[in-house]
């Protein structure tokens, strides 16, 4: 698919997809950031990261669009009065107490919950199978999603998807609009919402089983193999 200025939105992950193998971000993919938002691109960072980091990026890099956090739980721009919040964190902590009764110390939490409102994130020492298979047999509805760091245990209406839809309202164009960019099984939704999904090479097979485009490339340089294809940068 040649360049096509239709795309007037770009939404991404971060980890893994604007990072190095070491999760440091690769300073090509920040560059290309910076040159797509000088031609009018409005660029989304999608993540399963807290609010406050992906607020502090879309500070330093300059981004126009607003950050979508927790796996499409919360949609927040630097200067509006308070974030957008699109779930909620009843069903993640009734999840949570299940799983530390059936695995006890296996289960560890990432990070600072305090900063979390629609999910919680724990290390990936039980496969994202068994959690939902766990979470099946105690008839607790959630949404287990792996970002290839951390699981979610998510509010079971929380995806990608939705956060997309809202922040590209904002936008005040529609998800047709938007070239979306993962690396992670919680990429899924977000490209199967956008007009145009690209898989990066180091994703999961089930990510690229819906990608329209899968990079030859992995990680950043997976990125910047992207956005050069499908727009008009350097």
């Amino acid at each position: 698919m040649p360049f096509n200025p239709k795309f007037q939105v770009l939404v991404t992950d971060v980890d893994g997809t604007l990072t190095s193998p070491q999760n440091r971000l690769h300073l090509p993919a920040v560059e290309a950031i910076r040159k797509l938002e000088d031609q009018g691109i409005h660029v989304v960072f999608c993540s399963g990261n807290i609010m406050c980091s992906l607020l502090t990026l879309e500070f330093y890099l300059g981004i126009s669009g607003p950050i979508i956090a927790e796996n499409g739980g919360v949609v927040m721009k630097l200067g509006w009065d308070k974030p957008i919040i699109l779930g909620s964190k009843e069903q993640p902590l009734k999840a949570l107490k299940v799983l530390k009764e059936t695995f006890g110390d296996r289960i560890m939490e990432v990070g600072d919950q305090f900063y979390r409102f629609t999910d919680i994130a724990i290390r990936r020492t039980i496969d994202r199978e068994n959690l939902v298979k766990t979470m099946k047999e105690n008839n607790v509805e959630i949404n287990v999603l792996d970002s290839g760091y951390a699981l979610h245990l998510c509010d079971p209406q929380v995806h990608k998807a939705i956060g997309v839809r809202k922040a590209v309202e904002k936008l005040g164009y529609k998800s047709e609009d938007v070239l979306g960019i993962g690396d992670g099984q919680n990429d899924i939704e977000l490209l199967q919402e956008v007009g145009y999904g690209i898989a990066l090479n180091n994703a999961p097979q089930v990510l690229k089983n819906v990608a329209d485009y899968v990079t030859e490339k992995s990680f950043g340089e997976g990125f910047i193999e992207a956005v050069k294809k499908f727009f008009n940068i350097d």
